[in-house]
């Protein structure tokens, strides 16, 4: 898939193009019930010590947008689950709102972005506040890693 490695490598250095149309949003009620259903699969793209700081949302996946490997790690999860299972979520909705816009400007589509985020934004209150359950970092790790073996 040399289309999506491309997009998925320049997804940090892709500027956006202003007109284009926005990407699809869930609340993160929307999103539990559909990770609950495995309709679709959830990222945490925020760092590794905010991971541990606050923990992750039930049923996400770590994979830091900070990481060097951040591009090859989510060609892996496109390759197992396919862009149109895939959400994505951060502190406050404003990096996963960039990172699903550079996919979307590669052509990759389908991706969506929690919006209000782990602790809100002024639009909604985030998945702590609505008391969403939250697990370890070391627990949601193991999860991740159970996936990719699958």
């Amino acid at each position: 898939m040399p289309t999506l490695m491309a997009a998925t490598m320049a997804v940090i250095s892709l500027t956006i193009d202003a007109g284009a149309e926005p990407v699809s949003v869930m609340s993160a009620p929307q999103i539990q019930a559909a990770v609950e259903s495995e309709e679709r699969i959830l990222i945490d793209i925020r760092s590794e010590a905010e991971w541990k700081e606050s923990g992750l949302a039930k049923g996400a996946f770590p994979v830091s947008m900070h990481d060097p490997q951040f591009g090859a790690n989510l060609s892996r999860l496109f390759q197992i689950y396919g862009p149109d299972r895939m959400a994505m979520i951060c502190a406050t909705g404003g990096r996963t709102a960039y990172i699903a816009n550079v996919l979307k400007a590669n052509g990759i589509t389908g991706v969506i972005d929690v919006s209000e985020g782990m602790f809100g934004n002024g639009k909604a209150p985030g998945w702590i506040e609505r008391g969403l359950p939250v697990v370890s970092l070391e627990a949601a790790q193991a999860a991740y890693e159970a996936a990719l073996a699958q």
